[in-house]
């Protein structure tokens, strides 16, 4: 898929209404937006979980990054087997087996056990957990490869992304602060074992098994679009996850810790309206191009953070930043589906998306102590360090952004 040839589709909102008709399509994606409820309430949960019950916010950025590591390391294999087995062969158990590590860290939390298994169990929900955007996506390419309607698709898996993103942190603080401890955590593990569970017994719309090739070398990584994204969005994450982890503490620093829900559903709000307009209009903008153009201007606006010191401020800068990211991700994920081979997309989909988990296990890790030693809003420099590592590396590695192999200089 061209981008011209995406300029050439239906553009406006009823593009989105025009895709919804497609057989089995509601039926998929919204399964999927029940299973990705954790990737926004998991973070926060655990940090609000474990910092209450230890007092710590280095051990709760380190268990919640933790488990955004492992994940990153296990997505691209679970992805890999997914691509060979199929969907619903592989992710049902190991979705299943996810959310029971999640129950087994609520309950070393509450009961006060060693540390250490903290962490144990955190590794094991995170290893275990499988790329359910990755999963959809595949499916969307299954139904559109090639088409200008797969532009829509993915513009659409965006704007759910942040309507969880609006939706979960919001949920789950309020289960965790007004409910119950541990219930923010429980409403994470049930989603995400439910919600796998309805999205693979649909089994007419997942793409169908790849055998296995006779020279596997590196897979999708090989790729040399691939390995530049993984690069990119170890620094996007960095933004993502340092942010999630910092708001949380100037909520608490400014006598508001509920509203730190209601400040990443703002960060998540803005993302969801721009991920709206953008996959309503068709731009001629070569993908390269338009990429590098957004994360310049992510980089812009979170340059901003650090100078917020009010709650409404804070909001309005969240908000900004925000505009940036449904574009720049949709865009990102166009590229891939672009130039990774069909037998290695959802393990190509992965790898990007496990930069993005890398990112915030960085920024998770190196953002809770950091809040402990300069305070919440000097901590935001990590944020903004994160969104211009993206873009110098996408700068510098741009060949590989054309599908071009970058063993080489590039003067372009």
């Amino acid at each position: 898929m061209t981008d011209e040839g995406v300029q050439s589709g239906h553009g406006g909102l009823g593009s989105y209404l025009r895709l919804l008709r497609t057989p089995g399509a509601k039926g998929f994606s919204g399964a999927a937006f029940v299973a990705r409820m954790p990737l926004s309430m998991i973070g926060i949960g655990s940090v609000l979980l474990v910092q209450r019950e230890t007092g710590s916010y280095a051990i709760a950025g380190t268990v919640s990054a933790t488990a955004a590591f492992v994940q990153a390391i296990g997505s691209p294999i679970t992805s890999r087997l997914i691509d060979r087995h199929g969907q619903d062969k592989i992710a049902i158990p190991v979705a299943t087996a996810s959310a029971a590590s999640l129950v087994g860290l609520i309950l070393a939390v509450r009961f006060h056990a060693p540390t250490w298994s903290f962490y144990i169990f955190a590794a094991l929900a995170g290893a275990l957990m499988p790329g359910i955007g990755s999963m959809v996506r595949a499916r969307w390419a299954r139904i559109y490869s090639g088409t200008a309607t797969l532009h829509t698709a993915y513009a659409l898996e965006s704007v759910i992304d942040e309507v969880v993103f609006l939706i979960g942190p919001v949920l789950v603080t309020f289960l965790t602060t007004s409910v119950a401890p541990s219930s923010g955590l429980s409403a994470v593990a049930a989603f995400l074992a439910f919600g796998t569970l309805a999205l693979c017994v649909q089994r007419g719309t997942q793409p169908d098994p790849v055998p296995t090739r006779g020279k596997q070398g590196f897979g999708a990584i090989a790729v040399p679009v691939v390995r530049v994204l993984l690069l990119v969005f170890i620094g996007t994450g960095t933004l993502f996850g340092s942010v999630e982890v910092i708001t949380v503490a100037f909520a608490q620093e400014h006598g508001h810790e509920s509203s730190a829900g209601l400040l990443l559903a703002v960060y998540a709000l803005g993302s969801m309206v721009a991920g709206i307009g953008f996959g309503a209009i068709h731009l001629s903008t070569p993908l390269p191009r338009k990429l590098l153009i957004l994360l310049s201007t992510m980089a812009v606006t979170a340059a901003l953070l650090p100078l917020a010191d009010s709650l409404w401020l804070l909001a309005a800068f969240l908000l900004l930043a925000g505009f940036t990211i449904a574009p720049t991700l949709i865009t990102a994920f166009a590229l891939l589906e672009e130039l990774v081979p069909a037998d290695l997309l959802t393990e190509g989909l992965t790898v990007g998306t496990t930069g993005l988990a890398l990112g915030v296990t960085l920024g998770g890790s190196v953002g809770g102590p950091l809040i402990d030693d300069v305070g919440a809003q000097h901590a935001y420099l990590l944020s903004t360090g994160g969104a211009v590592a993206a873009l110098v590396l996408a700068l510098l590695l741009r060949r590989g952004l054309r599908g071009v192999p970058d063993c080489q200089p590039s003067v372009s």
